[in-house]
Order: C-alpha cells, then sequence, then structure tokens
C-alpha cells in the first residue's frame, strides 16, 4: 500500500480505556512517520484537549478537531479548514439546550466553555468514569451565562459536548435534535451526544486536508470506533474499525483490526503497511 497519511480517532482507537498510549502503538506510528507518512490526529476533541501521548510521538503537524469542524497546523498555529456554526446557529442551539438541566460543553476557537452554574451537575452523573470527569474538569473554562457570553463575544461554536444524559432523556433530546436539519448529530461513547454544524464531519475535513497536502483518498488509512468516524472511513482507501467499535461502523471499514487495549492501530499498520 502506498499510504501518505494515518488518520486516527483518539478515544477508543489510539487510546487504551484509561487515556495512556502503548508503547506498541508509539513506536509503530514513530516507524511510520521515518517513513514519511503524516499522523493526524483526527478527533472529537478540541485542539486543547489534544491527548499528550499522541503529541509525544513527535512530529504532528495537523490534526482534525472537534469531529471535523477545524483543521489545525501546529507549527504555526493556523486553521487550514474550518465548518463553524453560525452565530445564529450557536446561539440558537444553546438557547434550546438551556431548556434543559444539562452539563453542556461548547467548543469554541480550539477551547471549551461552559456554564459555571452547571458545575454541580457532574456529581449527579452516574456510573460516569473518574477519567471522564477529570478531564472535564482540567479542560474547562467556566463562564457566567453561557447563550449571554456566547452573544457577547459572538463566539461561533465547532462543536457542543452533552457528555452524559440520562437513558430517557437521551431519547427525546436525539429525536428533537435530529429535526433541526442545521445541525449534525453524533455520539463517541454511551449516554454522549455531540452536535455540529450540518455540514461538519471528519471525512469532509480529512478531505480538505489531503487537498492541501496534495494526497489522494487511496493513499490514506484512518482508524476509528464511533458513529463520528463513519465519514472518515468512507473517505479512505483503507478504512479500518476497531473490533470494539460500534456495531454500525463495521460493515463501513475494509479491515477490522484488534481492540483500543489489544493495540488494534499498531497491528493493523503492520499488517497493511510491512511494519517490522
Amino acid at each position: 500500500m502506498d499510504i501518505k497519511l494515518i488518520a486516527l480517532d483518539m478515544d477508543g482507537t489510539t487510546l487504551r480505556d484509561d487515556k495512556t498510549m502503548s508503547q506498541r502503538n508509539t513506536k509503530v506510528l514513530q516507524a511510520a512517520q521515518a517513513r514519511g507518512i503524516q499522523i493526524v490526529p483526527t478527533t472529537g476533541r478540541p485542539k486543547k484537549m489534544i491527548p499528550k501521548p499522541i503529541l509525544d510521538v513527535g512530529a504532528i503537524r495537523y490534526v482534525i478537531t472537534s469531529n471535523g469542524a477545524s483543521v489545525c497546523d501546529l507549527e504555526d498555529n493556523s486553521i487550514l479548514y474550518s465548518n463553524l456554526m453560525t452565530e445564529q446557529e450557536s446561539v440558537k442551539l444553546i438557547d434550546f439546550l438551556a431548556g434543559y438541566n444539562l452539563f453542556v460543553e461548547a467548543y469554541c476557537e480550539g477551547g471549551s466553555y461552559t456554564d459555571r452554574k452547571d458545575l454541580p451537575l457532574i456529581s449527579t452523573f452516574k456510573n460516569f468514569p473518574q477519567i471522564y470527569i477529570d478531564i472535564i474538569m482540567e479542560s474547562q473554562t467556566f463562564v457566567d451565562d453561557m447563550p449571554g457570553f456566547l452573544k457577547r463575544e459572538n463566539k461561533r461554536i465547532e462543536k457542543v459536548n452533552i457528555p452524559y444524559l440520562e437513558p430517557e432523556v437521551y431519547v427525546e433530546l436525539i429525536e428533537k435534535l435530529r429535526n433541526m436539519k442545521e445541525y449534525a448529530i453524533t455520539s463517541s461513547f454511551l449516554q454522549n451526544i455531540e452536535i455540529n454544524r450540518a455540514t461538519a464531519n471528519k471525512g469532509e475535513a480529512l478531505g480538505r486536508l489531503c487537498g492541501h497536502l496534495g494526497i489522494r483518498p487511496e493513499q490514506v488509512m484512518a482508524f476509528g470506533d464511533g458513529s463520528n468516524d463513519f465519514e472518515m472511513l468512507k473517505f479512505a482507501g483503507c478504512g479500518v474499525a476497531m473490533q470494539n467499535a460500534i456495531e454500525p461502523l463495521k460493515p463501513v471499514a475494509d479491515f477490522i483490526t484488534r481492540t483500543n487495549e489489544e493495540d488494534g492501530v499498531a497491528y493493523a499498520i503492520q499488517k497493511f503497511l510491512d511494519f517490522n
């Protein structure tokens, strides 16, 4: 295979469940870089929350963030491509969600903003992994009056993340949001909802980056595990789903690799690119 770029989802794919990256994954990705292959983190997280283990691989220049709402060049901190909600779409969504008692993260300009009054809701999350709570607390900028803040600052949202929903609220909210055609609704793990502009997705962003770099789709290998990875795996010449991926993603993939706990990323790269 003539692979020039490897696009990597982070959570549930390249990272283990404890948010570390295995030594094997690290070594294989470094070996790929040594061959001149671009390693591109392609994540639902905003830029500020790109995991340190992937950056520690070294020579990571490009990142696709917020489910494809932004493509960043880390070398000069520029934005190569963005697909943000309009100010009207941003305010409409936050105003709508304000009618529910939810912990809402609004990703804007590479960071994450949350209404300060919603902080106590974290203590009500049932069986929510502590590691996710730690990530939330470390990465948030807490503001007073989120809708007012967005309006005053003219913020345009990359993505809204609702990290935890009770099952009955999840069903109600999904149904209402899917009737709002200006938004795309995905999920990266159980009981969360991720909301982007309707035309923003990882596949579109990956295509824009490949166009910038002069790389053809058949020269791309992409890895994912969630509903926000569909378009990316469809775009790539070699789309790889993790064994732990959601079942609807697997038919889209060209190959099913091992789980994120079993170095599935390294396994597939070694299998297809003839790495030792």
